[in-house]
C-alpha cells in the first residue's frame, strides 16, 4: 500500500507526565525503519535548540526531515523540562512537574516514544537514537527494549563515555585555556571544583575563575533540580554497556568541541555486541551537533562555536544522514 510523506504532532501520556512530540513518516510502499530521537542535556528540545543558546536551525529537526527523504520515519519529543514542556511559572504548583525527573525517568520517556512508534503499522524496525547526553539516556532504554522484536538497534552521537562530570571539567578546562588563563591557576580551581561537587554539603567553591562552572554548581545545589542533577553528572555511562547485545552505530564528529572522539572508542568498545553488529564511524567536517564545521575547535571562538549549533548558515555535515539510513535500513 502506498503511504504518503506525514508530519504530525501527538502528546504521548504516561502516569505522572505528558511528552509533547513530533513524528515524521515517509512515502513508502509499506512500513520503513523508524527513529526515536532523544536529545541533549538541560532544555534542548526536540528540535535540538535550547533557551541557553541563539539560534531556532535545530539539528534534530533538520535530521528529522532528511531521514523523512530518504525514507526513515522519526519521532522527536520535549522531554519534561523542555521546549513546551516547561512549567508554565516558578510557582510551586507548576515546577511540580520536575518532581518526576530522574536518571530512570529519561529511560522511562524514551520508551514511552519506542512504543508509540512501535504500535504504528507504518513502522518496521524501531531504532533508539541518542545525542551527546541523550546517547546515555537511550543506551539504558536499548537495554530494556534489547529484546522486544519491533527493536531494531542503538544510536550514539556524540555521546559521553565519562560521566557528566568529568565531561564538563575537560570542557571548562579548554574554554579557559582558550581565554587565555594559566593552566596550573585553572588545574588548582577545577580540583577544588570536582572535590566540591562531590560532597552534597559542601560550600560553594570561588568560581570567579571559573565562570563557566557556576550553572553546573547552582543546578546542582539547587533543592528542586539537585536529585537528578547530582545522579546525571556522577552516573558512569559504560557501566551497562556490556550487557547490549543488539546492534549499535557509535559516532563521533571530527570537530567536535565538547565531546572528543575518544569517548565514542570507548563506548564502542564497552559494547557487549558481537563485533559484526556494531560499527564505528566518525563525522568529517562535522560539530558537536552534526552541523557542517570544517575548522577544528581551537580555530574557533567559544561565541562562533554555540552560534553554529541552530543558526541558518550550517547544514547538517555530509556524510551524517547516510550513515544512520544505512545503518537502519541493513539487517
Amino acid at each position: 500500500m502506498r503511504h504518503m510523506a506525514v508530519t504530525e504532532d501527538v502528546v504521548i501520556r504516561r502516569p505522572g507526565y505528558t511528552l509533547p512530540s513530533t513524528i515524521a513518516l515517509p512515502e513508502s510502499e509499506g512500513a520503513s525503519p523508524c527513529v526515536v530521537f532523544f536529545a541533549g542535556s538541560g532544555p534542548t528540545d526536540r528540535d535540538w535548540t535550547s533557551p541557553l543558546l541563539p539560534g531556532t536551525n535545530g539539528s534534530g529537526r533538520q535530521l528529522a526531515l532528511a531521514l523523512q527523504a530518504r525514507g526513515v520515519g522519526s519521532i522527536r519529543f520535549d522531554k519534561v523540562g523542555s521546549g513546551i514542556n516547561m512549567p508554565a511559572s516558578n510557582a510551586s504548583a507548576d515546577l511540580k512537574m520536575l518532581e518526576v525527573l530522574s536518571l530512570g525517568h529519561y529511560v522511562d520517556e524514551a520508551e514511552a516514544a519506542f512504543d508509540e512508534l512501535a504500535t504504528r503499522d507504518r513502522c518496521s524496525k524501531v531504532f533508539l537514537l541518542g545525542h551527546s547526553e541523550g546517547s546515555i539516556h537511550a543506551s539504558s532504554a536499548a537495554l530494556a527494549k534489547q529484546a522486544d522484536p519491533d527493536f531494531g538497534g542503538f544510536i550514539s552521537l556524540s555521546g559521553p563515555a565519562r560521566s557528566l562530570l568529568d565531561t564538563a571539567i575537560e570542557q571548562i578546562r579548554g574554554m579557559r585555556l582558550k581565554a587565555g588563563s594559566d593552566a596550573s591557576d585553572v588545574d588548582r580551581a577545577l580540583e577544588d571544583f570536582r572535590a566540591a561537587m562531590l560532597e552534597p554539603e559542601a560550600p560553594a567553591p570561588d568560581l570567579s575563575s571559573l565562570p563557566e562552572a557556576a550553572g553546573l554548581w547552582q543546578a546542582t545545589h539547587d533543592p528542586l533540580q539537585q536529585r537528578v542533577a547530582r545522579e546525571l553528572i556522577l552516573a558512569d555511562p559504560l557501566v551497562m554497556l556490556p550487557a547490549y547485545r543488539g546492534r549499535a552505530l557509535v559516532v563521533s564528529a571530527a570537530n567536535d568541541a565538547q565531546v572528543p572522539g575518544s569517548d565514542a572508542d570507548r563506548i564502542f568498545a564497552a559494547l557487549g555486541s558481537d563485533a559484526r553488529a556494531k560499527t564505528r564511524l566518525t563525522i568529517a567536517g562535522a560539530n558537536h551537533v552534526y552541523k557542517s564545521e570544517t575548522r577544528p575547535p581551537s580555530m574557533i571562538s567559544q561565541g562562533e562555536i554555540v552560534a553554529s549549533y541552530a543558526d541558518d548558515g550550517h547544514s547538517l555535515a555530509d556524510g551524517l544522514v547516510d550513515a544512520i539510513v544505512g545503518f537502519v535500513t541493513t539487517n
